[in-house]
C-alpha cells in the first residue's frame, strides 16, 4: 500500500522521530555542556621544603654547620710565646739576669736536664735560647696517665717535673700507695690537683 507523503504527513513523521530526544532532561540554563574539571592539586608554598627534606640552610643531623669545628675539637691555636716580652716580664728587678724566684720553670727544667746554671742567674741570651727551643713546651701526658708503678723520683724531682710543666705554687708532695706523687698548685691561673707518675707524666686536673 503506497502512502503519499503530503507536507502535513512529513511534519507528523518528523515529530514522531524527534519525541524520544525531546523526552531527555534538558540542560540547566546558563551552564556549558563541558566535561568536569579534574580536582585541583594543592602545592606547598614556594618557600616550604617538601616533607622529609631539610631546608637548604639547615645542616643534616650529625653534621656540624660550615665553619664550625666538630664537637671536642679545639679551634683556637695556642699563640707562640713572645720570648723577649716574657724575659722582661720575669726580670722584675731589672738586673738582666733571672733568679730562680723569677724563672722557676727554667731552673726546674735545667735540673731535670742536668744543666748547670751560673750562681749569678740566667742571662737573657740563655733564656731566649731556651724559649726559642722546647724548654717551655707543655708535653701532653700519655693517655691513661698517671700510671701506677714503682716510682723512683724523689719528692724534689717530682716537684721539678710539675714546675717545669708550668704548675706554680706546688705544695708539699706525697706519694700514694700506687706510687704516684700528688700535690696541689696553680696552672694558668686556676687551682689544680697535680700528679706525677713513675714515667714522668704530669697530670693536672681542676680542683
Amino acid at each position: 500500500m503506497l502512502i503519499h507523503k503530503t507536507p502535513l504527513m512529513a511534519g507528523i513523521l518528523a515529530l514522531a522521530f524527534a519525541a524520544p530526544a525531546l523526552a531527555q532532561t534538558p540542560a540547566t540554563p546558563g551552564t556549558a555542556d563541558t566535561p568536569a574539571a579534574p580536582p585541583a592539586v594543592t602545592m606547598p608554598p614556594a618557600d616550604t621544603a617538601p616533607t622529609g627534606t631539610a631546608p637548604a640552610e639547615t645542616a643534616p643531623t650529625g653534621t656540624a654547620p660550615a665553619g664550625t669545628a666538630p664537637a671536642g675539637t679545639s679551634t683556637t691555636a695556642t699563640p707562640a710565646m713572645d720570648c723577649e716580652a716574657e724575659f722582661a716580664r720575669r726580670d722584675t728587678d731589672g738586673s738582666g739576669l733571672l733568679s730562680e724566684t723569677e724563672a722557676p720553670s727554667y731552673y726546674a727544667r735545667a735540673r731535670i736536664d742536668g744543666k748547670e746554671i751560673a750562681a749569678s742567674g740566667v742571662s737573657k741570651e740563655e733564656f731566649l735560647s731556651a724559649c726559642d727551643g722546647d724548654a717551655f713546651d707543655r708535653t701532653e701526658p700519655e693517655a691513661g696517665a698517671p700510671f701506677e708503678g714503682a716510682n723512683s723520683f724523689t719528692e724534689n724531682q717530682a716537684r721539678d717535673r710539675a714546675i717545669a710543666w708550668g704548675v706554680t705554687d706546688v705544695a708539699e708532695m706525697s706519694k700514694d700507695d700506687q706510687g704516684i706523687w700528688r700535690s696541689t698548685g696553680r696552672l694558668d691561673g686556676a687551682d689544680v690537683n697535680v700528679a706525677v707518675d713513675y714515667k714522668g707524666n704530669v697530670v693536672a686536673t681542676p680542683k
